[in-house]
C-alpha cells in the first residue's frame, strides 16, 4: 500500500507548483499598485475666509462647524478680503478660499487653482445720501467714495464700474474703506456714497437700509454690466422683501451680483470634495433674498476651473458609497478601489486558470502511459509473433512497475484505476498470444511425435 502522507505531499507539491507563481504574480502587482496608490486624504485644511466681521467669515465658521461634527478640522485665517484670500492661497499658507466672481487672475494662477462651485450671489450695494441727486454712476463724479478695503473684492468691482463711467481718482476722491466702517462714515455724512459687495445677511446692510438719509442705487443698466463683465448676474432686490412693515426697500432696486465661490489648490484631495461640497449645501442649500431654495451650492456662475469631482458631484450627487457610508469610511474605500479593481479581473483569470492547469498536471501523470499502451493496442491488431509479444510484455512490466509508484489524490483515483486495469487488458490479451503460440508448439510436438512413431 502507499504511504498517506507520501500522497499528501505530492499533492501539497501539486498544487505549490500551479498556484505558487500565481500568487507570486499577484502579491508582485499587489506592491506595485501599492507604491502607487495616492496618499490617504489630509484630517484638516486651512480656509482664507475674509475679515471677522463680514459675511465669508461668518460662513466659513459655520462650514467648520458642520466638519467638525465629521472628525474633520477646517481653520479659518482672517483675511482683508477676496484678493487677499487669493494671495494666501497662492502662497500656500490656505488650502482653500473664498473668492467673490470676477477678482480671479486672468489664467486662474496658470491653472494652479480650481472651484468646488458656485455658493451664493453677492451683490453690489451702492449707497448714497438721499439729498444728492444720483441715478447712475456717473453721477458720482466730483463725490467721496467709499470703493472697499484693500484686498477686497469689492475694491476691484468698484474700481472697474466707475472707470467703465468715466469716474476716476482724479474727478472724485476714492477712499478705501469698506463694511461697517464704510456704512458708520456714510451714516455720518463723512462720504457721499459707499461700495459693498456683501450678502444681504451683512449688518451693515440691513443698517444701511433702515437708515435716515441714505438710499441704495437702482443700476437701471444692470444687463449691460452683465455684458460687460460675464461674472455678474442681473438681480433684483423686490420692493418690501427686506421688511414688509416698513416697506424696505421702498420700491424694486436694479442690481448685478457677483457669485462667490469656493476655490482650492488644484492638488487637493479628491476624497474631501463630497464632504466639502456637503457642508457648503448645509449652509447654502436654502433660499435668500435673491435665490431660491436649492440654487446653491451650484456649477454655475463660476470663473474659475471647476475640479472634476466637483463638477461630478454637483450634476449627479454623491456616488454609491458616499450615500450610504461615513465620509471617512468611504474615503478609505474609495481609495483602495483603485486598490482592488485592477485585481478583479487578474484574480477571474487566475482562478479559471489555475484549476484546469492542476487538473491537466494531475492527469498528465495517468495520460503519458497511454501512448505506450495505445502503441501496444495497435500491436495486437497486427496479430504479433511471439517473439514481438514476449517483448511487448517486457515492456508492460516496466510500465506497470513505473504506474505503481505514482501517487495521485484521490479525487483522480477512477482515472488512475482506470489505467491499471487497460494495463491489465493488454497484458491478459499478451499472455493469450503467449499462452496460444505455446500451445500450438506442444501440439506441433506432439503431432511430430505420433508421426515418428507410426514411421
Amino acid at each position: 500500500m502507499s504511504d498517506p502522507s507520501q500522497d499528501k505531499g505530492a499533492t501539497r507539491a501539486d498544487l505549490l507548483r500551479v498556484w505558487g507563481p500565481i500568487v507570486l504574480l499577484g502579491i508582485a502587482a499587489f506592491a506595485y499598485t501599492f507604491s502607487k496608490l495616492e496618499p490617504p486624504a489630509p484630517r484638516e485644511l486651512t480656509l482664507a475666509a475674509g475679515g471677522p466681521n463680514g459675511a465669508y467669515f461668518a460662513f466659513a465658521h459655520r462650514y467648520a462647524d458642520y466638519l467638525a461634527a465629521h472628525d474633520f478640522e477646517l481653520k479659518v485665517l482672517e483675511t482683508g478680503g477676496s484678493l487677499d484670500n487669493l494671495t494666501r492661497l497662492e502662497s500656500g499658507e490656505a488650502d482653500l478660499a473664498l473668492l467673490q466672481g470676477g477678482v480671479s487672475p486672468g489664467a486662474a494662477l496658470d491653472g494652479q487653482i480650481e472651484s468646488l462651485g458656485s455658493l451664493f450671489f453677492e451683490p453690489l450695494w451702492v449707497f448714497h445720501r438721499s439729498d444728492l441727486e444720483v441715478e447712475r454712476l456717473t453721477d458720482l463724479v466730483g463725490r467721496r467714495l467709499a470703493i472697499g478695503g484693500d484686498g477686497s473684492g469689492t475694491r476691484v468691482l468698484a474700481s472697474q464700474l466707475l472707470e467703465d463711467n468715466d469716474v476716476s481718482p482724479t474727478t472724485s476722491e476714492w477712499l478705501e474703506l469698506g463694511g461697517a466702517e464704510a456704512a458708520t462714515a456714510l451714516e455720518s455724512g463723512a462720504i457721499d456714497a459707499a461700495f459693498f459687495v456683501a450678502s444681504a445677511s451683512a449688518s451693515y446692510i440691513g443698517q444701511l437700509l433702515a437708515a435716515d438719509g441714505v438710499e441704495v442705487l437702482s443700476l437701471r443698466r444692470s444687463r449691460a454690466y452683465r455684458v460687460r463683465y460675464p461674472f455678474l448676474s442681473p438681480v433684483v432686490l423686490g420692493e418690501g422683501v427686506v421688511d414688509l412693515d416698513a416697506n424696505l426697500p421702498a420700491r424694486d432696486i436694479q442690481m448685478v451680483a457677483a457669485a462667490t465661490t469656493l476655490v482650492a489648490e488644484k492638488e487637493l484631495h479628491h476624497a474631501l470634495v463630497p464632504m466639502l461640497i456637503d457642508a457648503l449645501e448645509s449652509v447654502h442649500g436654502g433660499s435668500d433674498l435673491f435665490t431660491e431654495a436649492g440654487s446653491f451650492p451650484s456649477s454655475r456662475h463660476v470663473d474659475v476651473p471647476l475640479k472634476s469631482e466637483a463638477a461630478h458631484y454637483l450634476e449627479n450627487g454623491p456616488s454609491f458609497l458616499y450615500r450610504f457610508l461615513p465620509y471617512r469610511t468611504a474615503a478609505a474605500v474609495d481609495r483602495m478601489k483603485i486598490l482592488i479593481l485592477p485585481f478583479i479581473p487578474l484574480l477571474l483569470v487566475m482562478f479559471k486558470l489555475a484549476p484546469p492547469l492542476y487538473r491537466w498536471r494531475i492527469r498528465s501523470r495517468i495520460y503519458r502511459w497511454y501512448e505506450d499502451l495505445r502503441e501496444l493496442d495497435h500491436l495486437l491488431l497486427k496479430e504479433p509473433t511471439p517473439e514481438q509479444a514476449r517483448s511487448a510484455l517486457e515492456r508492460m512490466e516496466v510500465l506497470e512497475k513505473e504506474i505503481t509508484e505514482v501517487t495521485v489524490p484521490l479525487s483522480y483515483m477512477d482515472e488512475f484505476y482506470s489505467l491499471r486495469l487497460h494495463v491489465e487488458l493488454i497484458e491478459r490479451k499478451l499472455d493469450d498470444i503467449l499462452a496460444g503460440a505455446r500451445l500450438a508448439r506442444e501440439e506441433q510436438l506432439q503431432n511430430g511425435g505420433t508421426a515418428e512413431s507410426e514411421s
